[in-house]
């Protein structure tokens, strides 16, 4: 539930980043939150497609957590190059 419950929520957020996004592009702040906002909403996508084909339910919280996880972990990495 709090999957889809955050992926809902980075989409409509999203919108509004996208929309400050194209009025000033070089904002860093607008930048840092478009990228953390894609990540979170395009890997827990992944996970709704993971378990569309049938993972178990014992993977669900897993699956999670590493999307979260790996998120914060390629926002640092990119950022940090950036």
């Amino acid at each position: 539930m709090w999957a889809w419950l955050i992926q809902r929520a980075a989409a409509v957020v999203l919108l509004a980043v996208v929309a400050a996004h194209l009025v000033n592009p070089f904002r860093r702040g607008v930048q840092a939150a478009l990228l953390a906002l894609v990540l979170v909403h395009a890997l827990l996508g992944v996970r709704a497609v993971l378990l569309d084909f049938g993972l178990p339910v014992r993977w669900h919280r897993a699956l999670f957590v590493l999307a979260l996880i790996v998120s914060a972990l390629v926002w640092a990495l990119v950022w940090r190059w950036y």
